[in-house]
């Protein structure tokens, strides 16, 4: 009878160390980007990573893992207060904030920093209503803490009134708004990536660049602008009130230990939103502030305190570990580098709740004043999902006009008949959008080798230049372009061209060049030239994938849009910073190609480079081509 009753309860207890073991033995998933992948199994490899029990999945980008965490289909993500942003707006999500990556000199620090009003403890400015004609120094143009801060706190509270003229693009009416409101200022940087529209946009508004030390160049460098200029400028020049940050007050007034003052804090005072002032020794009254990076998880991953306590725990051991680890670089795109801190939240929070707490949400969603959101269609399933990933990027990086995707079988016509406002298209599709009244305002642009050239055999006779067969991929338009371009140039037809089978005239890439060294390069015009000589010697033919637009939009929305695009690439193109945020060229979905924009592109343009790339071109090489995916 006994061994009846034990044999039960040892059954019990068996169960429940094997459960224990499980949950011990219990494998966290951390999702990289994919451009990332090897790096992350590289820390693992490290041997202090033994027993942590880590494990490391591929997204394509952090959008891409973002979803992934949401389908549980990876645990935990290292992301910027941009990423919880889409997160918080993903539908049916339930992510979690658990862990933050700070600095360790502001280890304690509750966000990452502080957005500050710094004033003269002289100043008559007693409220925000006060700034208006004061002379203010920011950081730099479209920078946090000194230009979208202020602009949203201000427009917020009703004391800066944006204007809505719709004969001004997006950052002009903020700039008019800025220079009517502050008498004199310095703000320097890029008020538009066109030199020319840059420059005159700095004429017409030139009191924003009056204070900074040269105020003809309103730029970096430039001893009033960034976080200590703009102190310096209120400081040692004629500035009225200055929006910086408050680690650099005190570093700048020799707050913090072994750094020497260069300004007396006794003459400074922070101003509040409430209108009172405080002493910079003291706490400093922020009116917005950044939160930290942190590692992001969904709600059954940390469900209880005890699975919250052990991904914690895991986190930080491979984040400690990360420290020292030999492959440093490999730890920074991870986000771990020498002067980083971990640091675990007392309990998960939702990311809405994380940011809102920092006053972060308003300023993500800083509408910029822009016209509208502007509609981009689509055809295929795979366009729409990319479509919106790129939007859910952009709008969190503060990228306007907000886009909105469409999805149409005739893009062009529903662009035409204004359904939709701009679509990508690919050459072959040039000459219908134009008859439709629609018109390019930006193409991909590659790697400058990315061309395709003639080589040809160095004792090929001028005779035999003109009338041999070429050989070449049949497969790919760009090949079948090249070809009927030199079959043009030499005066044969460029209709019904089949591949030779000899290869004394081979259309290749210039990036295999290498191994053509023996070979000479056949130009457009029919001469030979070094292989070394493929800038100028190439036989590029085929177009871009372009943007199109309505011919018939205002200036405004032209330029608005033009410039959407040329932000969208300096953010995620293949060499930006943010490239591992969203895939704007490379690789989107498995076994497709080139979907919205080729594979490999790098950037958006706004003229085409080759001078044998153009429509005129394309167009008298008349012959249908099959599209190609090359």
């Amino acid at each position: 009878m006994e061994n009846f009753n034990i044999l039960p309860l040892l059954a019990i207890v068996l169960s429940i160390l094997a459960y224990g073991q499980c949950e011990e033995q219990q494998i966290y998933r951390m999702c990289v980007p994919q451009k990332y992948y090897e790096d992350c199994l590289n820390l693992l490899k490290d041997p202090s990573e033994a027993g942590i029990r880590m494990q490391c999945v591929a997204g394509r980008d952090r959008i891409a893992c973002l979803d992934m965490i949401n389908q549980h289909k990876a645990d935990v993500l290292a992301s910027e207060p941009e990423d919880m942003y889409v997160a918080y707006h993903t539908k049916n999500s339930d992510y979690r904030v658990i862990s933050e990556i700070r600095t360790k000199e502001d280890k304690d620090a509750p966000f990452r920093y502080e957005g500050i009003i710094l004033v003269k403890k002289n100043s008559k400015i007693q409220s925000l209503n006060d700034l208006r004609g004061s002379k203010s120094c920011h950081t730099g143009f479209g920078r946090n803490v000194g230009y979208k801060i202020p602009i949203t706190k201000l427009k917020n509270s009703h004391v800066l009134q944006v204007s809505l003229d719709p004969e001004l693009t997006a950052t002009e009416r903020e700039l008019k708004s800025l220079s009517e409101f502050f008498s004199q200022s310095c703000l320097v940087g890029n008020y538009s990536p066109y030199p020319e529209t840059d420059h005159l946009l700095k004429k017409k508004y030139a009191n924003l660049c009056a204070l900074c030390e040269k105020p003809e160049q309103c730029n970096y460098p430039d001893n009033f602008s960034g976080y200590d200029g703009a102190i310096r400028c209120l400081d040692k020049g004629q500035g009225d009130v200055a929006f910086t940050k408050v680690h650099f007050v005190k570093k700048y007034f020799g707050l913090v230990a072994s750094v020497t003052a260069e300004g007396d804090p006794a003459e400074f005072e922070y101003l509040c939103e409430d209108g009172s002032r405080r002493p910079i020794t003291g706490a400093a009254c922020s009116w917005a502030q950044r939160p930290w990076t942190g590692y992001i998880s969904n709600a059954d991953a940390v469900n209880g305190e005890e699975k919250l306590h052990n991904l914690q725990n895991r986190l930080e051991k491979f984040f400690e570990n990360g420290l020292h680890a030999e492959n440093k670089e490999a730890a920074s795109h991870l986000l771990i580098n020498e002067n980083a801190a971990y640091h675990s939240k007392a309990e998960a929070i939702e990311p809405k709740e994380y940011l809102e707490k920092a006053g972060y949400k308003d300023v993500i969603e800083r509408d910029g004043s822009a016209i509208r959101k502007m509609k981009m269609c689509v055809q295929t399933d795979t366009e729409l999902a990319k479509c919106n990933a790129m939007r859910r990027a952009a709008y969190s990086r503060d990228i306007r006009p907000e886009i909105e995707c469409l999805q149409d079988s005739d893009c062009i016509t529903a662009v035409k008949q204004g359904k939709a406002d701009m679509l990508a298209l690919r050459g072959q599709y040039y000459k219908g959008a134009r008859n439709a009244q629609l018109k390019p305002i930006v193409y991909e642009s590659y790697c400058e080798n990315n061309v395709l050239v003639a080589v040809v055999e160095p004792t090929l006779e001028k005779a035999a230049l003109a009338t041999k067969a070429i050989f070449f991929n049949e497969k790919c338009e760009r090949s079948q372009k090249a070809s009927a371009y030199l079959n043009k140039l030499r005066g044969i037809s460029t209709c019904n061209i089949a591949s030779a089978s000899e290869k004394d005239i081979m259309i290749v890439n210039a990036k295999d060049l290498e191994q053509y060294k023996n070979k000479q390069l056949l130009c457009p015009n029919l001469e030979k030239k070094a292989v070394t000589e493929w800038k100028s010697c190439n036989l590029e033919a085929n177009l871009p994938i372009a943007v199109f637009i309505r011919d018939s939009m205002s200036h405004v929305e032209q330029e608005t849009l033009k410039h959407l695009f040329i932000s969208l690439s300096d953010s995620f193109g293949k060499t930006s910073r943010l490239a591992d945020v969203f895939t704007l060229f490379g690789t989107y979905a498995e076994n497709e190609k080139n979907i919205l924009f080729r594979d490999s592109a790098l950037e958006f343009v706004t003229e085409l480079k080759n001078p044998n790339t153009s429509e005129e071109i394309y167009n008298s090489l008349t012959c249908e081509v099959n599209e190609s995916k090359s």
